[in-house]
């Protein structure tokens, strides 16, 4: 499983990207991220797109997400 806090951190400056992914279904999503030079599992897509969902993602967001990973 890859580090979806940095993975966030990484597409978080670009809305249009983020916005592209939360709309793809995974394997858009995952052709999206390679062309970001991401590389991304589909399970860690799904992820990645509950948390950019609603455009809003902030930093505390992405701590909680780090932090609900942490729990399992």
């Amino acid at each position: 499983m890859a580090d979806i806090a940095e993975i966030i951190k990484q597409i978080n400056d670009n809305k249009e990207l983020m916005a592209q992914i939360a709309k793809a279904d995974p394997t858009q999503a995952k052709e999206l991220f390679k062309k970001a030079n991401i590389d991304v599992s589909e399970s860690d897509i799904k992820m990645v797109q509950a948390a950019v969902a609603d455009g809003k993602l902030d930093l505390g967001d992405i701590k909680n997400l780090a932090g609900g990973l942490f729990k399992k």
